[in-house]
């Protein structure tokens, strides 16, 4: 499946970069036509007069904030038209100065919310789950956008205005089966579910936190005591999605598995 003339051109015109980093996406155009474009095409072949939404989970590590921007870039670069945007769910952690102020009993410590940023209790679910709702009815939204350089939530940095036809939602906990983020589910028109082996998820988070600023000795602490439980949780209690994304590592694609959306179209239409 190739991609229609011009969209390569138009997808690397500019760089695409992540979580408002100067951290720029490698492309290679073999991976793209080979994973992403079937996904661009179903997506784009099942457009009709409502908006739709698209959860991309997965645990910590997948490289999740990257595929969906090069997923949404790809849409947007095939009809040479903003019609994708992508949101993200750390946008809707709370701000540090409420994680500082909150605490929680994990066995025989109590630690603050901002020591297990991450973890599903640091984020404000109904308040994004509110957000969701809003944009799948098709009103102009406003959201916040995760910053990895302040480690902290902007408000309405983001917005979902009418031309925006697709909304690529990514988070880890999108599609677990548990309260209150099964409530989330019946939002989404496609459910796409990253996975990796437990090595390179663990490599790619030790890699974020020391470049984030992070000490050796942190950043291992974080690995255990939050990073660990929350891969454990996503992998084993999420549903099973429409398509499932198994990566080699936070960057590579092995496979992809269509298994309960349709297969994917040959050409999209004009």
């Amino acid at each position: 499946m190739s991609l229609q003339p011009g969209t390569w051109a138009r997808l690397t015109h500019s760089p695409l970069y992540l979580d408002q980093t100067a951290e720029a996406l490698d492309l290679e155009q073999a991976e793209v036509e080979r994973f992403y474009w079937p996904l661009a095409a179903h997506l784009l072949s099942a457009q009709s007069g409502k908006r739709q939404l698209v959860a991309v989970a997965g645990p910590p590590g997948c490289g999740k904030t990257s595929f969906a921007t090069l997923l949404v870039a790809l849409i947007n670069a095939e009809r040479a038209a903003e019609i994708a945007v992508l949101m993200g769910l750390d946008g809707w952690h709370y701000a540090n100065t409420y994680l500082e102020a909150h605490t929680l009993c994990c066995g025989p410590e109590i630690l603050t919310l901002r020591q297990i940023k991450g973890a599903p209790q640091t984020y404000d679910v109904a308040s994004a789950h509110a957000c969701l709702e809003r944009a799948r009815s098709g009103e102009t939204v406003k959201f916040p956008v995760y910053s990895r350089e302040r480690h902290d939530p902007l408000p309405d940095r983001g917005i979902i205005a009418p031309h925006h036809r697709i909304v690529v939602v990514e988070g880890n906990y999108l599609l677990l089966q548990e309260e209150p983020w099964r409530q989330f589910h019946p939002l989404f028109d496609l459910c796409v579910l990253l996975t990796a082996p437990r090595p390179a998820l663990l490599e790619a988070l030790r890699q974020r936190h020391l470049r984030g600023g992070k000490t050796v000795a942190a950043t291992e602490q974080q690995i255990a005591r939050v990073d660990l439980p929350n891969i454990a949780n996503v992998l084993n209690n999420s549903i099973r999605p429409d398509v499932l994304i198994h990566k080699a590592n936070s960057r590579r694609i092995e496979r992809v598995e269509w298994l309960t959306a349709p297969s994917p179209p040959s050409q999209v239409q004009p």
